[in-house]
């Protein structure tokens, strides 16, 4: 009798660990995704706004509500900037060598892992010392791997497209967006990404229909029917056989101002939240 007792108390015990075990996978095969683009404007002091430098120890804390943030014209503070991020996985600071040698300005934070940034220019722009100077830093776009859970990973791509809106300045987007859709073919195939950045394109026709249709991505904005569909600030979502992303919110962050009340930078900065699931539980 006793020895049934025992048995009976095993088995219980060793459902529960089942039950517990069984919950604790399905719950991470799912989850919520928080995502901020924001062009800091950081080039030098006096280039193109006044005081950069004094932006960047307030812009850096706030990065740290979000899961994932993606930079552009992160140029001239990058280390300034990241002594307030406390986001633990963080793409390294470019080193300035002189006073016109700029990177791409093209910064990934984190709360998850990423892998090494892989960096592209583009092979196409228009303006060097006018039309934005598009042409003095080498813009382009970068993309990673991002970890969302234990066997769950999406790529991510951080762009930044010409500025300008000459004849020139649409050929350059023009040839720009066929090279992100060419990259995205050719890394990201059958696998669920995220895609965000300054994209200087207001019209969701044209380039940014081509883009969508090119590619299967699905702007967050035009997915909620936000209030504000002609800003450049995008971000975009695509999910997988395995990985499916529904967007659940879209807004501007009005909290990136100084003391003053005034913007931070010359864009404001753009926050969507995504449900994610994967129909292949994560791993404990």
């Amino acid at each position: 009798m006793l020895i049934c007792v025992m048995l009976r108390g095993l088995l219980a015990l060793l459902a529960g660990l089942f039950t517990v075990a069984w919950s604790w996978g399905a719950d991470a095969a799912s989850g919520q995704l928080k995502v901020l683009t924001y062009n800091i404007a950081g080039l030098p002091d006096g280039f193109m706004t006044a005081h950069p430098s004094a932006s960047m120890p307030h812009i850096g804390p706030l990065l740290s509500r979000y899961d994932l943030v993606l930079i552009q014209e992160d140029f001239a503070f990058g280390t300034l900037l990241r002594q307030g991020v406390s986001l633990p996985f963080q793409s390294p600071a470019f080193v300035r060598a002189g006073r016109f040698h700029f990177g791409d300005g093209l910064s990934v934070f984190a709360a998850q892992s990423f892998t090494a940034l892989q960096r592209e220019p583009w092979r196409a722009c228009h303006g060097l010392v006018d039309s934005y100077f598009d042409c003095l830093t080498p813009k382009g776009f970068v993309s990673t791997r991002h970890r969302l859970a234990e066997g769950v990973e999406i790529d991510v791509y951080d762009v930044h497209l010409d500025a300008g809106s000459s004849a020139s300045d649409q050929q350059a987007r023009e040839a720009q967006i066929d090279q992100l859709i060419e990259a995205i073919g050719q890394r990201s195939a059958g696998r669920a990404m995220l895609l965000g950045g300054d994209t200087n394109i207001r019209s969701q026709r044209g380039l940014l229909a081509r883009l969508e249709q090119a590619t299967g991505l699905v702007d967050v904005c035009v997915a909620l029917r936000c209030p504000d569909a002609r800003r450049i600030d995008r971000i975009y979502y695509r999910g997988s056989p395995v990985l499916t992303f529904s967007a659940r919110k879209w807004s501007i962050d009005r909290r990136f101002v100084d003391a003053k009340g005034l913007p931070l930078s010359d864009h404001l900065a753009v926050a969507v939240e995504l449900d994610w699931k994967s129909s292949e539980p994560a791993r404990p």
